[in-house]
């Protein structure tokens, strides 16, 4: 019974997750994902919204095999729901705001303001999600949505540097930057050049497709060695945060368990960055 309920957690997040990625294509006007064509391309605009907004609450009828009791059940309903609404203000930001226009100082807040609603709202639910149904206290949830939280972060910022290096998905490479959306190596070029140096950033930017004034602009400023260690920094972050605050309430923990989730951290990192 333990397992179903595990595996029905699981598949309620990645569900979710799927659904958003639907969305975010249609959003962007993408033409691919994971290799393939995107699914509005696929099976038409109409289709594939439906398809995406019912992956959005498909999770919700999951959750009543998934929870153990009525109480459990409404409290995953409600961090659900308040994940869900995280995600669309991130994802509201990501529409409203071209970050081209942004000054050079408010670039880097807004860019963690996305990846944590987003990114992070869902991780921290998932996190979250987990850890209710192998029956943890209820003082520990918060601190490992936080843990969900941070751990999202660090994995957009990957995700972020995977796009613009074009390790993951090779058809999508820039997408973020020529659509002048929240991206984490667009902080780090606001954050590691001055004033003159990011006006030419943005002026190589704006001849995208035409790469070869931004593959030269990022390479005199380590703009991709910046991105990658400050990534690197917030995953280690993460860890030693959740650490700190198991320590601090007096918590037991597996130390296999940590250790397993931050060899999952290396994996990530070593995928996208």
């Amino acid at each position: 019974v333990t397992e179903r309920r595990c595996c029905l957690a699981a598949e309620a997040i990645e569900f979710i997750h799927a659904g958003s990625l639907i969305v975010d294509d249609i959003e962007d006007g993408s033409a691919m994902r994971r290799g393939q064509p995107a699914l509005h391309l696929r099976y038409s605009m109409p289709i594939a919204l439906n398809a995406g907004n019912w992956l959005y609450f498909w999770p919700f009828d999951l959750f009543k095999e998934v929870a153990a009791t009525q109480d459990q059940l409404l409290h995953i309903y409600e961090s659900c729901h308040r994940t869900l609404l995280r995600a669309h203000f991130g994802q509201a930001i990501d529409l409203g705001t071209k970050i081209s226009c942004l000054n050079q100082e408010q670039v880097t807040e807004l860019c963690m303001a996305s990846m944590r609603l987003k990114t992070g709202a869902l991780m921290g639910f998932a996190a979250l999600l987990g850890a209710a149904v192998a029956g943890t206290s209820n003082a520990l949830l918060p601190i490992l949505d936080g843990f969900g939280r941070d751990l999202g972060v660090a994995l957009q910022m990957f995700d972020d540097l995977g796009n613009v290096i074009g390790k993951c998905e090779p058809a999508k490479r820039y997408e973020d930057l020529m659509l002048s959306r929240p991206s984490w190596v667009w902080a780090s070029a606001a954050r590691n050049s001055t004033a003159v140096d990011y006006e030419k950033f943005l002026t190589a930017v704006r001849r995208l497709p035409d790469n070869a004034e931004l593959e030269t602009w990022l390479s005199q400023h380590d703009i991709i060695l910046h991105t990658r260690q400050s990534a690197r920094r917030y995953l280690d972050f993460a860890f030693d945060t959740l650490e700190e605050r198991l320590i601090a309430v007096g918590a037991h923990w597996s130390s296999r368990a940590l250790d397993e989730m931050r060899d999952l951290g290396e994996r990530i990192s070593i995928a996208y960055g």
